[in-house]
């Protein structure tokens, strides 16, 4: 099992401290979306032998998708096309992930036609307020269209907790079989949070067990939005996620932490402008 991070640029931090910091407490993947594009080469110096996943744009957030009829956003889509097929080596990309279209005015058509000229892997998410019958829908009408080139699900749980926390380990047997990346994050039974595991009220470890018994062995990345004081909160919630898998892996993971706590006062100084930083502005607009 590897344990991931979502990345973004922060204001008066370089991805590359970043990077080498959450290396140096044993993560082994990293997410990113178009907002990298200008720092890439940041990313680079401290990457290493970590693999990434690429999130492609999102509507709630970005003001278009890839399924977006729109114009206005043609010039972006085609640069972050360019960009995956030109850097996936060097940034060691496993999987181009995809949303199901939340652009009230989507076109599945064009979103497979702009998805095809990808050149990695595609594994598509689950959403809040959609069910699972929507997104069967999306997901067979994607591997028709796009056949082997659909790697499998992007099984995002927290959204699964958030659109029915009741049910939300009832996932479609059909999915379960093509589960490929795994999103987490902490949350309430109402809001999408994207906390520190052990913030809110996911019963994670119900989750970890159940990814047990499926025999998943693959990347579980936390897609967090922690606020500027909450460094000790991204090791905690690492460490919730390695040790239902392997007691080696956690038990030199919370050495690392124990290690990093110190040196992270060290370096006050470089994180000095994110300290009083919320959640909601952190990664935002800071490309």
């Amino acid at each position: 099992m590897r344990i991931g991070f979502g990345l973004e640029p922060i204001k008066g931090l370089g991805l590359d401290l970043i990077v080498r910091l959450l290396r140096k407490i044993l993560l082994e993947h990293f997410e990113f979306n178009w907002r990298v594009i200008p720092k890439v080469e940041d990313v680079l110096k401290s990457l290493g032998s970590a693999t990434t996943v690429f999130h492609l744009p999102i509507f709630n957030r970005d003001c278009f998708d890839f399924s977006s009829q729109t114009d206005t956003y043609e010039i972006q889509m085609q640069e972050v096309v360019s960009f995956i097929n030109q850097r996936s080596s060097d940034l060691n990309i496993l999987f181009v992930l995809a949303h199901m279209p939340e652009d009230p005015n989507a076109s599945y058509e064009l979103m497979f036609e702009r998805l095809e000229q990808i050149e990695v892997p595609l594994v598509l998410e689950n959403v809040v307020g959609y069910t699972d019958e929507q997104f069967l829908d999306f997901y067979h009408q994607a591997k028709d269209s796009l056949g082997k080139k659909v790697a499998g699900h992007a099984l995002d749980i927290s959204h699964r907790y958030v659109n029915d926390w009741q049910t939300w380990l009832d996932i479609p047997e059909e999915l379960v079989k093509d589960i490929a990346y795994v999103h987490i994050s902490d949350c309430t039974k109402t809001e999408d949070l994207h906390l520190p595991l052990g913030l809110g009220e996911m019963p994670f470890n119900d989750f970890f067990a159940y990814l047990k018994d499926i025999r998943y062995d693959g990347v579980i990345n936390q897609e967090l939005k922690p606020n500027g004081n909450q460094a000790d909160k991204i090791m905690s919630s690492s460490l919730h996620c390695i040790r239902p898998f392997s007691k080696t892996k956690y038990l030199r993971m919370k050495s690392r932490c124990a290690f990093l706590k110190p040196l992270l006062w060290l370096q006050k100084r470089k994180f000095k402008d994110v300290k009083d930083l919320t959640a909601e502005e952190i990664g935002y607009d800071y490309v």
